[in-house]
């Protein structure tokens, strides 16, 4: 079960699309969902705030960083009170918090294991701060202890889910939440997705098994041999009108692998065009 959604605004539209499944999951599943923004101090230690002091006339550094702390704040609480005007118009049950700090850790640090974090997949400052490595959402998936769910620039009611499924715990662990929100949820359709390197009916017949004694509900099965990056990739593309989400595990190799070879979940979850429901 589900505790609260937590949704990140950064006035970003792919943020707002986030702003809008958080609402819409919560009357879905009944439960509260919390807008949060972080401001984030590496804004405030960047050099361009030197060139920001000069051009407005302050003769030091450490002039204009409250001036501008103080505009980051504020700017954080007029995108918190919209979300919240939003959220009344939708009759979602929603409150707001905001705090400063390193973003990707402060949502995490505010999440609690059975709650979901809902980011956009791009956020505002992206562009603004070039320099900082990674994104704000595939940090807050590595970090998180609770399923985490990131979005793009478009909303889609949710009633087709596509589940990839390898057999592996993180894998298991996404179809057990299927399970849970399922009932609440009410999709008209679930797809399996298996990727194998080559075709095995010994491998496809394990598989089938498996999901049949993970997955409780009703499910279409589809095969398909490769990299599992590339296929379901190219699954996405062929039928991105055909799903409004897809659920999967989240880094289930270890780190030294997914250096070696890249990780699956941060190739979809880049290259997917629909929303994707990660599952540690």
């Amino acid at each position: 079960m589900i505790g609260r959604i937590l949704v990140g605004i950064d006035g970003s539209k792919n943020s707002w699309t986030a702003a809008d499944y958080g609402m819409y999951l919560s009357k879905k599943l009944g439960r509260p969902v919390i807008g949060i923004h972080i401001v984030d101090i590496r804004l405030l230690e960047t050099p361009f705030i030197e060139d920001v002091a000069g051009a407005l006339g302050f003769t030091t550094y450490s002039d204009v960083t409250p001036k501008i702390k103080e505009l980051l704040d504020e700017r954080g609480r007029a995108l918190l009170a919209e979300f919240a005007k939003k959220c009344r118009e939708k009759g979602a049950d929603c409150s707001i918090a905001q705090a400063f700090g390193i973003v990707a850790n402060e949502i995490v640090d505010m999440a609690d294991p059975e709650d979901l974090i809902i980011l956009g997949k791009k956020g505002i400052h992206n562009q603004y701060a070039p320099l900082f490595l990674g994104s704000t959402a595939e940090a807050v998936v590595r970090k998180s202890k609770c399923p985490v769910m990131v979005v793009s620039d478009r909303f889609k009611e949710i009633k087709n889910i596509l589940l990839a499924f390898d057999g592996r715990e993180k894998s298991v662990h996404a179809a057990q939440y299927l399970n849970s929100i399922y009932k609440d949820l009410e999709p008209e359709n679930i797809t399996v997705l298996t990727v194998l390197e080559e075709k095995s009916i010994e491998k496809e017949k394990h598989i089938k098994d498996l999901i049949e004694e993970y997955l409780k509900v009703e499910f279409n099965l589809i095969f398909k041999y490769g990299y599992p990056e590339e296929e379901i990739e190219n699954y996405l593309k062929e039928n991105r009108d055909k799903y409004d989400l897809l659920i999967m595990g989240a880094y289930g190799e270890s780190r030294v692998k997914e250096l070696i070879l890249g990780s699956t979940t941060s190739f979809v979850m880049n290259k997917s065009p629909i929303p994707v429901l990660l599952v540690k």
